[in-house]
């Protein structure tokens, strides 16, 4: 081990320097407390070096502002004349309702002044002889059909003629041959009248059964 009992004071610093060097630390911090410190955390500034340097802005940058409490706007409602609202109720009651005309082609009602009725009508056919049934109606007027035949098929057209139509001035709607049986529904295109002509082609007698239902003004056999 090294033998420290010799060694000297020195070379090294007295009391009176260490003394004088604490006080310079000392007072160094002080200007830097005062200059600095508290105008940048505390926004204390007795020597206006802080605002100088622009440290006082660093402590209002900080400082949060305090929130602006909502205002609360209550709606008031209008004041209601009870006496007006009732006339208005009452006057709304006693008003017509006026019904609109959905008899258009766009519209799934059709309005008729004729009332729904059905009809049955038989009639029998010699070889070789034509008969018609025909049903007066007027324009837009409807009805739906099923005709069947006994003892053998027929030939037969679906036509129709305006009022006062000449002999050969008619419409055909539907024309087929050696046919049994027909079902449909029709729609008459104009006034007049509307029905089918069957003809017996075959060498029996045959008889047609006819129904119709729907709205027509008469059926009837020339």
């Amino acid at each position: 081990m090294r033998d420290i009992s010799d060694i000297t004071t020195d070379g090294l610093p007295s009391n009176a320097s260490l003394i004088k060097a604490t006080i310079a630390a000392a007072s160094l911090g002080s200007v830097l407390l005062v200059t600095t410190v508290l105008p940048a955390e505390y926004g204390i500034d007795p020597t206006g070096l802080g605002k100088a340097m622009g440290l006082t802005q660093l402590n209002s940058s900080t400082k949060s502002t305090p929130p602006v409490p909502a205002t609360v706007v209550t709606a008031t409602p209008p004041a209601v004349n009870a006496v007006a609202a009732v006339a208005a109720v009452s006057a709304a009651a006693s008003t017509p309702t006026v019904e609109t005309d959905n008899d258009d082609e766009n519209s799934p009602v059709r309005k008729r002044d004729s009332a729904y009725q059905t009809r049955t009508m038989t009639l029998s056919l010699a070889p070789g002889q034509g008969t018609e049934i025909k049903a007066v109606m007027e324009a837009g007027e409807r009805f739906v059909f099923n005709w069947k035949t006994e003892g053998g098929a027929v030939n037969f057209d679906m036509h129709g003629e305006p009022p006062n139509a000449k002999r050969d001035e008619f419409t055909s709607y539907w024309f087929a041959r050696n046919q049994r049986q027909a079902s449909g529904s029709f729609t008459a295109p104009f006034k007049g009248t509307h029905g089918w002509y069957w003809r017996n082609r075959g060498n029996k007698p045959v008889k047609v059964t006819v129904s119709l239902s729907g709205f027509f003004r008469d059926v009837y056999m020339p």
